[in-house]
């Protein structure tokens, strides 16, 4: 009488090693399309320990993830990480409508979100900013510029705009509405750099006197709305270029 075989015949075993050395590669390349150095490192080294090639890498191996661990760490040369530019302002928008709720509802500025969310303008009216023929701050202006976020540390570029009515302006100190949008401007860029809001290479100043009029009616109203300080904050990936004020 013969013997009857017991167990699972000889080829399921050698289907079963190569299902689980193909998981196993399907798992290595899923770890290196996700290029996190330390899972791809784990892998390999589970890998390299169940095939029975050692329980350690080799030099080769311990050399590649050494050189990726290290690419993939920030750099510090500089004691701070760079930093990215800012592609949407929109958190920086709606943090200024809570800060400034009271001064919009009063109309002493105007916040306005533009460029599919990559500028912000600030609007300053000029009753609010400064006293006429003047470019020294007003008390009020000052207490709203101190409101501002600091930005000293943040990848943006700031634009201060002056922009004067169309009459012709009479001032010991001013020849004209050039110099005195021109130096509001300055005014409020050295203010900012004063308190900490920014740094002087973030900033420009640019008077445009009665050039870029909101309402060009020769009216006392319009006059009044065309007297203002704008402060344009655009990631710092945009260049500050005058042709691309609007």
């Amino acid at each position: 009488m013969s013997r009857k075989n017991s167990g699972a015949p000889a080829w399921l075993a050698t289907f079963a090693d190569m299902m689980s050395l193909l998981m196993a590669f399907f798992v290595m390349l899923f770890a290196m399309s996700t290029i996190e150095v330390e899972k791809y490192e784990a892998v390999v080294r589970s890998m390299t320990d169940a095939l029975g090639h050692g329980r350690d890498l080799t030099a080769s191996q311990k050399q590649y993830f050494q050189q990726h661990r290290t690419q993939s760490e920030p750099s510090d040369s500089t004691g701070t990480a760079e930093k990215t530019p800012i592609e949407d302002l929109k958190p920086l928008y709606d943090s200024l409508i809570q800060t400034y709720a009271s001064a919009l509802e009063k109309q002493q500025l105007n916040v306005q979100l533009e460029d599919r969310g990559r500028k912000l303008r600030i609007t300053f009216p000029s009753s609010v900013a400064f006293p006429p023929g003047r470019a020294t701050l007003t008390p009020e202006f000052l207490r709203l510029l101190r409101k501002l976020p600091d930005w000293s540390g943040e990848p943006v570029t700031l634009q201060v705009l002056g922009h004067t009515d169309s009459r012709p302006i009479h001032s010991p100190r001013f020849r004209n509405n050039w110099e005195l949008s021109a130096a509001r401007a300055a005014s409020v860029i050295e203010t900012l750099i004063r308190l900490g809001k920014i740094r002087p290479q973030q900033a420009r100043a640019v008077g445009l006197a009665d050039t870029r009029p909101l309402d060009p009616r020769p009216t006392p109203e319009a006059w009044r709305k065309n007297r203002r300080v704008e402060i344009l904050v655009e990631s710092a990936a945009a260049p500050i270029e005058t042709k691309e004020i609007k």
